[in-house]
């Protein structure tokens, strides 16, 4: 067995090491819906009484520290376990601890000259194990399953696919794992990014759903003009959602993002979900008014279909409105409808992405930076962590534009990390 608690600098071997003679141990396992578990371990201690108070200061320090954490200010304080004397080893994040030395004075006798004392390490920790970080093997329709990174693009056509799957066996676990994806700009040419969309689509047929609302789909078609003083009472264009796709989502969480090829600069858009009654389309679910010279416009996030999990799956639609002062065009290359089984946006701040540069979210360590050779610059802004499923099929996308502008096809390459999570070992 070994046991130790550390925060990546500091490492106590409780099982034996220095002053610690030897640790006894096991995991408790989870109860109901619990997010913590309090455990106690069993140490013996050997030592002077000055090596032996050492031993116990430097327990408590590291769980001061756990106990006084700041997200992302210093570092998290771990257990560390392995059952055997070789595999794996797992770590579970403590949140706060103590140690208590033991009733018999016989076991915390200090007075001699080598003293054999035992204490109860008790500490409160996530609910949750980690394995050891892994790369995961991705794959495209283009490019059998790998390691070292796949090539996607910035929209979806034949031989130039936007996504990257994950097969059903590739993700150990019993527990949603959070994800290091690392996006490398391969587009041959320095990039403002700006909005990076990644969602992962793994409820709604990830293998044969498409989610892709082309512009020629539309009612009417992909280019679209207004007069002057148009509201959102008027359908600009209408998007019929087939029976297959919402059988597929049934009733769960999709971000529609449209992709303009052209836009008036006057123009706020607007998207709404609903069914068509006869000749009438009545909106169940609207989002908020976006500003829509940015190109990439993201509408909001919407059940499809409208009407809930295992909703009549016919007659359902996705509608895109304009408001504007004065008269103008536009014309929508395609919606694309990003599954939220784990969505993640990340915000650039400024600056460039040069060619061979990217992108690292790092949803295990709770980091985002941009990627410039072996520096890491601190200047994205990241949301809450990317996940993947154990033992299931699985595909994530990803959507990125470019200081107010959208530019279809740029090439990026996608890398992924995580560590298997499990409930109990």
């Amino acid at each position: 067995m070994l046991l130790r608690l550390t925060d990546g600098t500091t490492t106590l071997a409780l099982s034996g090491a220095g002053a610690y003679l030897g640790a006894t141990y096991f995991p408790q396992a989870p109860t109901n819906a619990a997010v913590e578990v309090a455990e106690t371990a069993t140490v013996i201690l050997e030592g002077t009484e000055a090596a032996v108070r050492a031993a116990v200061n430097d327990i408590e320090q590291l769980f001061e520290a756990a106990r006084t954490r700041s997200d992302n200010k210093t570092p998290r304080v771990y257990v560390e376990f392995r059952p055997i004397d070789s595999g794996d080893i797992f770590r579970a994040e403590v949140l706060a601890g103590a140690v208590s030395w033991a009733a018999a004075p016989a076991k915390r006798y200090l007075a001699a000259a080598l003293n054999t004392v035992e204490v109860a390490v008790i500490w409160t920790r996530r609910a949750l194990w980690q394995g050891p970080e892994e790369e995961l093997y991705l794959s495209s329709s283009t490019q059998t399953e790998r390691v070292g990174g796949v090539t996607i693009y910035n929209n979806d056509n034949a031989g130039s696919p936007n996504w990257v799957g994950i097969a059903s066996n590739r993700v150990k676990g019993t527990r949603p794992a959070p994800v290091r994806i690392r996006i490398t700009n391969q587009a041959g040419a320095t990039l403002n990014w700006r909005n990076l969309h990644i969602g992962n689509n793994v409820f709604s047929a990830p293998a044969s759903a498409d989610v892709w609302l082309l512009g020629s789909e539309a009612t009417g078609g992909a280019s679209q003009s207004w007069a002057a003083g148009v509201d959102h009472n008027t359908l600009m264009w209408q998007f019929s959602l087939s029976a297959t796709l919402l059988g597929q989502a049934q009733g769960r969480t999709f971000r529609a993002l449209v992709a303009f090829d052209s836009i008036s600069a006057a123009a706020y858009v607007r998207g709404a979900v609903g069914s068509y009654l006869g000749s009438t389309f009545a909106a169940q679910r609207t989002g908020k008014e976006r500003y829509g010279a940015g190109e990439l416009v993201d509408l909001g996030a919407f059940p499809i279909p409208p009407g809930g999990y295992n909703a009549a799956n016919a007659g359902a639609a996705l509608v895109v409105t304009v408001r504007s002062a004065s008269s103008g065009t536009g014309v929508i290359d395609f919606v694309m409808l990003l599954a939220t089984d784990s969505y993640r946006k990340l915000e650039q701040i400024g600056y460039t992405v040069a060619n061979g540069e990217g992108i690292e979210d790092d949803g295990i360590e709770g980091a985002t930076y941009m990627l410039s050779g072996s520096n890491r610059y601190p200047i994205v802004r990241p949301g809450p962590a990317l996940l993947v499923y154990p033992e299931k099929a699985q595909r994530l996308y990803v959507l990125f534009d470019e200081n107010n502008s959208f530019v279809a096809g740029r090439q990026m390459t996608v890398q992924m990390w995580y560590r298997p999570t499990y409930d109990n070992i």
